[in-house]
Formats: structure tokens, C-alpha cells, sequence
């Protein structure tokens, strides 16, 4: 940091020359000029007069003019007189003869103070050496008499005493003495020591007039000249503000003069979006009136339901009832007596079915006779027809079956081929795996490559988002501040009102040029504050963002709105200047960010200039204290008293912006960039690369694959070559079962035939005992029949018994079932009523409930509208009272089909917020500029009065 200091010294004035007229020679006098300390070389003089001589009346003084003054032990005086005229008076001497030390005495002996004088610090420093005490006592006149005043000295304690007229006084009754007499030893044009010639010189004109004012005695002229120089400076200041507010004025209307179009466009698609709510909240109000309207057709249905079910159920015939009664006893007891007759009836029918089957088993038993005395005959001759046939039947078996068995050998070896087989497969199969695996360890080797890859396209992406980009660069600076703002961005419902972002992403600089300069006077911990817009928000947010989750952010809440703040000067004058604006101007923010900015940072009063400045000019006029220009930031402070001379401090601009930045890369963007590509290449060959590799792995799965479909086929051959053998087997063992059992069957008809040959008269034997046996069985066969007949007569009477019983119990059967019919005819009808009433009572509840769900939406809905909304939803449902809810669904379609060809302006509503509120503003400040204007006319009226007031006795 370099600093360059320009000190502008007053230029002094040359002191007038004066002629002197001597009116009394001067005596010697031992006095020395040089100080109250210095002591005269040759002693003072004891007894010392300096006058005319002339006797005087005290007529000829002026009130307040010094008639005679007497000094004791004063400086380097013993005792001093001197008698002034009534008009100038001079005091001429050569240096060092004590001209001075009359002059102190003046200006002490009438109140003045030490350090008037710039002599001594303490008055005990006036008292001769060698003396505890001095004395100085001046008359003045006063009204045409004398007026005493003496100030005694004393130099132990350093005390002083007065007197006037010879009575004991304090010093604020000889002040108040003094300025009754206009003597104003504190007035430069008045009295003027030696020491304070400088500061005289230095004095302005209008200095001068008021100190000259105050001098002659005029205090009414010189609080006419204040109120003057208070009402001047006034109008200038309300000019100023006139003028700057006149320009806010333009600069406002301007903007919004740029956006009335697209706020109009924006109104109206408003009105649209208004009108398309309304709609929308009026569709469930039209469904609760529909809705009300079907509950109350359902109530009423459910009431005649059950009104009908109740005089239905009441409609029970009691003689129906007894007839029925009557006739099911009636039938019960014929019904007993028919049981019994059926009990009869069934026992006859048993025992006739009883006698039925003894009779068939002597029918069954004659017939088995009868076959058995025939097969006898029979059997025999089958019997040789079977050794014939087994014969025939062995002999062609034979002739087809070889006599040797097939071999086993060949199916060993196959089953040897089938086992080595096996283990080739096994060996392909387990290279395959391990060719599977790798490519399943390429394909997730490719997998994160590709996710890889992706990734850092996303991270080139996120590069072109300046929003992103200004986050993630936030992130590097400050951790805290981005994970409080991830934390607002999930609880801004608990904040009143809306709480900004940091202000790095809020704010942002239109012009690029500038984006540096800005961020080089908004300093690091401005650009990352939050800002709340009351102090509610302001202490949630502190305390859940720096008390419990414990993050070292900053949030503010400053009330002071933005229209509160001024520039020193006006945008055209620092223009003029070489300045393109203030900081302010290049900031695009919300209105509580900026005043934000403008309170920590005073962006309002720091202007910004791309190119150079005249800058003796801009430090001549004092109107800034820091200012930008040419890339370097110059910072000027002043002194407080005396010449408040300049000193410029000055520093290098911020090489480049890095949260601020309105869209262009940094070095640092483009590095990630760069490396970000150099990623992505590297990703792409490797993806190749294992691309080949999958290849390559790729065909020889297909090589190994083919040699294990071969060895597959192979194996199938195998496999049917030993089916093929064993069929052979299986077939050769079957046929040895078959010819081995029909050798068996013949040899045992064989035998039985030899056996029949051998024993004759046993067959004559068994016939004979046959033919007995079927004559008893005829003799018991016939015994059973008439027992049948018997059983048979019994029956046709119990039957027909039961016909007559049947034919009156169906009589009376009818006639039950026909009452029973009209019964239940009775009963369905109940039950159809009482279904009625329940699908009603159904129907009403359903009715009910989609009535509830309706109101319910509609009060959801409303709840969600603003007051205005809700009256206007009223208003349209008084409307279209008589609408349907299908006309109310055309209209919202209509509506809907006319908002989407409404013109979209594109304005947020952060953007018509502003718009309004530079619009309200600009209303505020055109009636500032009225008030303004009548101020400065009244404050120039008011001026022209006290000029002619002050001038004319001036």
C-alpha cells in the first residue's frame, strides 16, 4: 500500500499598513513585549502617566469606551496610568517599551482569560517578580458617569478578585457588566492581541461581518445575518435533496416505465389466474349445493320407504294364520295315520322282498345247477384246446427269441466315454464361469466409469449455472454459511417473513467490469450475512442456526429502508466527475439486501469508475471518503482541527471477483474445467480399452460354448447308443419271462388232463349229486311263491288305504299351500319394503357423506383463499345460482384455455414486488418533491424578507 499526502495551507494575508498619529509622546517604560516572563533590563518605572493631559467630560465617551486605566505590579510595570481621549488612541513605542503589556492588562482587567492572550497559562504569571501582588483597574464609561472595574491578583493559589465601584463582585457580573457595554474582549475585530493576527487573517468574509456585527453592538443584525446563513444553507439543502430527489424520481419511473407492459400482461394473466381460482373454489361449493340437493331427495325417499315398509309389516291377516294352523294339524294327524299305514305297508314289503329274494336265491341256485352239470361236459374239451393252443403259442416264442443274451460289454465302454465326457464339460463349464466373471468384473468396472463420467459431465454442467457455481465457491470459503442455507431452505415456514440468502447469492452484477470493483468494496463477511426483515426472524434464526446447530454465520436485521439513503452528491455531478455511478447502481439485490449493504458498507456514498478520475478535484471538493477508480480503491481521511489538510490512502482493486461475479469464468473455473475434461478422456479410454477386452472375452465364450455343444451331442449319442442296448435287454429278459410262464401253464394242463383220464367215475358221481340237489331246490322254490302270494294280497290293501289317505291329505295340502303361498306373498312384500327402506336409508347416508366430503373441500379450498378471494367466490356463486355444475365446468375449461393464450411476461414475484414498491415509492416521493417545493418557495420568500430586514441598517 503506497500513500501520497497533500497538506493545503492557509496563504496569509499581508498586514495592512497603518499611519500613527502620536497624541502623547511615549515615555520610556521598562516593559518588554516578548512576554509576561521577561523582566526589563533596567528596572520599571515607579510612578509612569501616559496621556494628554486634556481634561475630558465624560459626555464625549461612548458607553463602554475606557477612560483611564491604572496598572500595579503588572508584568514588568511597578505602577501605571494611562488616561485615553474619547476618540482613537494609539500607543506608539519602540519594541520592548511595554506597548503589549498595556494590551494584556486591557484584556484581563475586563474578563478576559489567559488563554485569550496565548502569553501565560495561569493569571499568577502577570504579577511582577519579586511581587505577591498585582492589581489592574479600568474605567469605563457608563451612561455619562464612570464605571470602575479591578481585578486584583494574587500569586499564591493563583487567585484573582474583583471589584466594581469599589463593591466585591464575581466574574460573572463583570461578564454581564462587559457585554451591557458591548466590550467583547473575545472579539477578533474588537481586540486583537499580537498572537492572533494569524488566526484574524485567516478569518472568512463572512467571518469578519458577523465578528464586526457583534463588535458595533448590533446582536439584531447579527441574528438576522444567522437566521439568514441557517435559511441559506437550508435552501441549498433542500434543493439538493429537491434535486436528487427528482432525479430518484426519474431514475424510478424510468425502471418502471421499462416493465408497465409486462406488468400489464402480468395483471391480466393475475386476473386470469384470480378469476381460474374462483372457478376452481366455486366447482366444490356447486358440488356441496348438488350434493345438498341429492341429501335432501334421499331423506325424503328414506322417509317414505319407511313409512311403506311400516304400514306393509302392519297389513298380517290373523285368520290366514289360524287357518293354517288348522290345516297343518289336519295333516299332521292324517299324516300320523298315513306313517302308520306306510309303517304297515313297509313292514309287508319287506317281508314280500324278504320271500322276492329266498325266491331268486332257489332261481340262482337252480341255474348254477344247471351250468354246473353242464361245464362238466364242457370242460374237458376246453381244457384240450388250451394245451393245443400253449403248444403253438411256446413253439413261435421260441422261434423268436434267441437263445443267446445280447453283451454288456459295449455299454461299459459307453458309460467309460460318457464319464470323460463329463469331465471335459466340467473343465469347459468352469472356464466359462471364469470367463463370465471377468466380464462381470468388466461390465462393473464400466459401470463406475460411466457413473464416473457422468459425474464430472454433471460437475461441467453445474460449471455453467452461476447460481451453482457461486454456491459451490461459497462452500470452499465458508462451510457454515452453506449448510445454514441448505438448513433455511427446509424450515423457511418458520420465519414470518422471507429471510434472505447470503447475500453473494442474492445480490448479483449486471456489468461484468464491474463485478471486481464492487466485491472490493462490499466487504468478505457482508457478502455472506443473511438478512431478516424483522426482528422476530432475526432471533428464531440465531437461535437455531448459531445456538443449536452451532454455526459460525452472520444475520442481520437492519429497519432502516432503502429510500433513506443519500449520496453525498448527485448521480449527473459525479458523472461529471468521471464517476459511471455508485456502487449501489451495479448491485441488483432485494430492496432489505441492498439497505443491508448500504448500512455495513455504505454502497450509496462510494462511486466506482472504470477508467481514471480527476482526482485533485474530486479531494478538493471533500464530498467522498473513499471512492474506485482506474483499478485502484483510494480511501480518504481528514484532519479534525486546523487546516483539515487530506491523506489519501490507496490499494489495488480485487483482481477478479469470485462470488459477485455476473457469469464469466475465473482462472479457477476454468482450471476445474480443464481437469474436468482431462477426466473425462481418460474415462473414455479406459471405456475402449475395456471395451476390447469384453470383445476378446466376449468370442472366446463363444469358442468355449461351441466345444461344449459339441461334447453335449456326443454325449447325447452316447446316451442312446446305451438306451438302445438296454432296450435290447430288457426286451430279451421279457420274452425269456413269457416262455418260461406258458411252459409252465401247459405242463400243468397237461397234468390236469392226465388226471381227468385216470379218474371217470368220480365226473358220473358229481352229476348225480347235482340232479338231487336241483330237486329239492324246485320243492323249497315252490313253498316260497305261495308264501309271495300272501304276502302280495296283504299289500294291495294297506295300498289302497294309503290312496285314500293320500287323496284327502292332498286336498288339504292345497289348500294349505295356498294359503301358505299368500303368506309368504305377504312376507316377500314385507321384505321388499324393508329392503326399499334400507337401499334408501343406504342411498342417504352415501347422500350424507359425499355431502360432508363436498362441504369439507369446499371449507379446504376457501380456507386457502384471501379475504377478497373469499368475497368474490361469494359473489360468483350468487351469480350462477342457477348453473349446473357441467355449464360450471365449461366456464373453468373456457377460462383454463384462455389463461394458457394469455401472454407470459416472465416477471417474478420478487421483480412485481419491487414494482410495486418503486411504485408506492414513487408516489411518496412525488409528494416529497411537492413538500420540497413548497418549502424552498416558502424558505425563499421568508429570505427575501430578512435580507431587506439585515441590509437596510447594514
Amino acid at each position: 500500500m503506497s500513500k501520497r499526502v497533500k497538506k493545503t495551507e492557509p496563504s496569509a494575508k499581508p498586514e495592512p499598513q497603518r499611519r500613527s498619529r502620536r497624541t502623547q509622546p511615549a515615555a520610556e517604560d521598562s516593559g518588554d513585549e516578548s512576554g509576561a516572563d521577561s523582566d526589563a533590563s533596567g528596572g520599571g518605572q515607579s510612578d509612569l502617566h501616559i496621556g494628554n493631559g486634556v481634561a475630558h467630560n465624560f459626555g464625549d465617551y461612548r458607553d463602554g469606551a475606557i477612560t483611564h486605566i491604572k496598572l500595579k505590579n503588572f508584568v514588568t510595570y511597578d505602577r501605571m496610568e494611562v488616561t485615553p481621549g474619547p476618540h482613537m488612541n494609539m500607543i506608539i513605542g519602540p519594541n520592548g517599551t511595554g506597548k503589549s503589556t498595556i494590551v494584556c492588562a486591557i484584556a484581563l482587567g475586563l474578563g478576559g482569560r489567559p488563554s485569550l492572550l496565548g502569553r501565560a497559562k495561569d493569571i499568577s504569571e502577570f504579577v511582577k517578580h519579586g511581587h505577591e501582588r498585582g492589581s489592574i483597574e479600568i474605567t469605563l464609561a457608563s451612561r455619562g458617569a464612570e464605571l470602575k472595574i479591578r481585578r486584583d491578583i494574587v500569586r499564591e493559589g493563583n487567585r484573582t478578585t474583583w471589584k466594581i465601584n469599589g463593591r466585591a463582585a464575581t466574574f460573572g457580573e463583570v461578564q454581564k457588566t462587559t457585554r451591557q457595554l458591548s466590550v467583547q474582549v473575545d472579539n477578533l475585530c474588537q481586540f486583537l492581541p499580537q498572537d492572533r493576527v494569524v488566526e484574524f487573517s485567516k478569518m472568512s468574509a463572512q467571518e469578519l461581518l458577523k465578528e464586526t456585527q457583534k463588535a458595533v453592538g448590533r446582536e439584531d443584525l447579527l441574528a438576522l445575518q444567522t437566521e439568514l446563513t441557517d435559511l441559506r444553507q437550508k435552501e441549498r439543502q433542500t434543493m439538493s435533496e429537491l434535486q436528487r430527489t427528482e432525479q430518484d424520481v426519474d431514475a424510478l419511473r424510468k425502471q418502471n416505465d421499462v416493465l408497465e407492459r409486462d406488468v400489464q400482461r402480468w395483471q391480466a394473466r393475475q386476473a386470469a389466474e384470480s378469476e381460474l381460482r374462483v372457478l376452481t373454489a366455486l366447482v366444490p361449493v356447486v358440488r356441496y349445493m348438488d350434493a345438498k340437493a341429492e341429501h335432501d331427495r334421499a331423506k325424503e325417499a328414506r322417509k317414505q320407504a319407511h313409512n311403506h315398509y311400516t304400514q306393509v309389516k302392519n297389513e298380517v291377516s290373523a285368520g290366514v294364520e289360524e287357518e293354517i294352523e288348522r290345516l297343518e294339524a289336519k295333516i299332521a294327524r292324517g299324516e300320523s295315520r298315513r306313517r302308520q299305514a306306510q309303517d304297515s305297508l313297509g313292514a309287508s314289503e319287506r317281508e314280500s322282498r324278504q320271500r322276492v329274494s329266498r325266491l331268486e336265491r332257489f332261481d340262482t341256485r337252480q341255474r348254477d345247477l344247471s351250468a354246473e352239470l353242464q361245464d362238466i361236459g364242457k370242460q374237458a374239451q376246453r381244457r384240450r384246446e388250451q394245451i393245443s393252443k400253449l403248444r403253438s403259442e411256446i413253439a413261435q416264442l421260441e422261434a423268436a427269441h434267441p437263445e443267446e443274451k445280447p453283451q454288456e460289454g459295449d455299454s461299459r465302454e459307453l458309460m467309460q466315454m460318457a464319464s470323460e465326457l463329463n469331465k471335459q464339460k466340467l473343465a469347459l463349464r468352469n472356464e466359462l464361469i471364469e470367463l463370465q466373471d471377468s466380464q462381470k468384473a468388466l461390465m462393473r468396472s464400466n459401470r463406475q466409469l460411466n457413473a464416473d463420467m457422468a459425474s464430472n459431465e454433471r460437475q461441467l454442467r453445474d460449471l455453467d449455472n452461476v447460481a451453482m457455481r457461486r454456491r459451490e465457491t461459497l462452500r470452499r470459503f465458508n462451510e457454515d454459511t452453506v449448510r445454514a442455507l441448505e438448513w433455511l431452505e427446509q424450515n423457511r415456514s418458520m420465519f414470518s417473513q422471507h429471510v434472505f440468502a447470503p447475500v453473494c447469492l442474492e445480490a448479483s452484477v449486471s456489468n461484468a467490469r464491474m463485478a471486481n470493483l464492487v466485491e472490493t468494496i462490499v466487504s468478505a463477511g457482508s457478502l455472506k450475512m443473511f438478512v431478516t426483515q424483522c426482528d422476530k426472524d432475526y432471533h428464531t434464526f440465531t437461535r437455531e442456526v448459531n445456538d443449536k446447530l452451532r454455526l459460525r454465520v452472520d444475520v442481520v436485521h437492519y429497519p432502516r429502508p432503502l429510500d433513506s439513503f443519500r449520496p453525498p452528491v448527485s448521480r449527473d455531478e459525479a458523472k461529471k466527475l468521471g464517476f459511471d455511478g455508485y456502487a449501489l447502481d451495479f448491485i441488483d439485490a432485494p430492496a432489505p439486501v441492498l439497505a443491508a449493504l448500504c448500512t455495513r458498507d455504505s454502497i450509496h456514498e462510494v462511486p466506482i469508475a472504470a477508467g481514471s478520475v480527476d482526482n485533485e478535484r474530486i479531494e478538493a471538493g471533500a464530498h467522498f471518503k473513499e471512492y474506485i477508480a482506474d483499478g485502484t480503491r483510494f480511501a480518504v481521511s481528514r484532519g479534525r482541527y486546523g487546516s483539515r489538510s487530506a491523506t489519501v490512502t490507496t490499494s489495488r482493486v480485487r483482481a477478479d471477483a469470485r462470488l459477485l461475479s455476473a457469469g464469466g469464468e475465473t482462472d479457477e473455473v476454468r482450471a476445474t474445467r480443464d481437469r474436468l475434461r482431462q477426466e473425462i478422456d481418460a474415462i473414455r479410454g479406459r471405456l475402449d480399452e475395456s471395451e476390447g477386452k469384453t470383445k476378446k472375452l466376449g468370442k472366446r465364450e463363444e469358442k468355449v460354448r461351441d466345444s461344449h455343444r459339441s461334447l453335449e451331442m456326443r454325449e447325447d449319442e452316447l446316451r442312446q447308443e446305451r438306451q438302445r442296448i438296454s432296450r435290447e435287454l430288457a426286451s430279451w429278459e421279457r420274452q425269456k419271462v413269457h416262455i418260461d410262464t406258458r411252459r409252465a401253464q401247459l405242463k400243468s394242463a397237461v397234468a390236469e388232463e392226465r388226471r381227468d383220464g385216470e379218474g371217470g367215475s368220480r365226473a358220473q358221481a358229481e352229476r348225480r349229486r347235482i340232479e338231487q340237489q336241483l330237486r329239492e331246490n324246485a320243492r323249497e322254490r315252490a313253498a316260497a311263491v305261495n308264501e309271495l302270494a300272501s304276502s302280495v294280497e296283504d299289500m294291495a290293501a294297506l295300498v289302497h288305504e294309503l290312496a285314500k289317505a293320500g287323496l284327502a291329505g292332498q286336498h288339504d295340502a292345497q289348500q294349505l299351500n295356498q294359503l301358505r303361498s299368500d303368506a309368504e306373498r305377504h312376507r316377500e312384500a314385507i321384505e321388499d319394503a324393508k329392503q326399499a327402506f334400507e337401499q334408501a336409508a343406504e342411498a342417504f347416508n352415501e347422500a350424507k357423506q359425499l355431502a360432508k366430503q363436498c362441504l369439507d373441500e369446499t371449507r379446504r379450498v376457501t380456507e386457502g383463499l384471501s379475504d377478497d378471494e373469499r368475497e368474490t367466490v361469494r359473489q360468483a356463486q350468487a351469480e350462477r345460482r342457477t348453473m349446473t355444475l357441467d355449464e360450471l365446468e365449461v366456464e373453468l375449461a373456457t377460462c383454463r384455455q384462455r389463461l394458457s393464450m394469455a401472454a407470459n411476461s416472465g416477471l417474478s414475484v420478487r421483480i412485481m414486488e419491487q414494482y410495486e414498491e418503486r411504485k408506492q415509492r414513487l408516489v411518496r416521493m412525488e409528494a416529497d418533491v411537492g413538500e420540497l417545493e413548497r418549502a424552498l418557495r416558502q424558505a425563499r420568500k421568508k429570505k427575501l424578507r430578512l435580507r431587506e430586514r439585515w441590509e437596510r441598517p447594514l
